[in-house]
């Protein structure tokens, strides 16, 4: 989805492009939030929430709010994906592997979404290679238990 969007919204398909650009966005120009709606205080919803992704696309915004929205999308949706998961399995500890989980400027995102839902993220030490390691494990596995028959 990121590497998609990315490409097609900013012409762009490598990870570490998108997120060095999207570093220097704003997403007020990009994303409708709390504070767009209401001017008053809800005391359960802070005025940074995201009401809507991509609900405010100001005309004016740069490919740099662009790709941050993208990022803020993505990361977004799989941690609140994550949060009904972990409510429909009663579970608070969430974790996540792959290429993206090292993509430092989520970590916001992820901690907010941490906060606001009373879940924990884990991103283990070189979460990265969890698919390659998992392999690797039935891999070893598998061939030992060729070797005892």
């Amino acid at each position: 989805t990121l590497l998609g969007l990315s490409k097609q919204m900013i012409g762009l398909n490598q990870v570490d492009n998108i997120i060095n650009l999207a570093k220097d966005g704003d997403l007020g120009q990009i994303d409708l939030s709390i504070a767009d709606l209401t001017s008053r205080q809800l005391p359960t919803l802070p005025d940074n929430l995201t009401a809507s992704n991509f609900g405010k696309m100001n005309e004016t915004a740069s490919q740099a709010d662009i790709a941050l929205g993208i990022v803020n999308l993505v990361f977004q949706t799989v941690g609140m994906l994550c949060v009904f998961a972990s409510q429909l399995k009663g579970v608070k500890d969430i974790v996540l592997t792959g290429n993206l989980s090292t993509v430092k400027l989520a970590q916001g995102i992820i901690d907010t979404i941490s906060q606001r839902f009373g879940v924990n993220f884990i991103i283990p030490q070189n979460s990265e290679y969890a698919t390659a390691t998992g392999a690797a494990l039935v891999y070893l596995k598998h061939k030992s238990y060729e070797e005892i028959q």
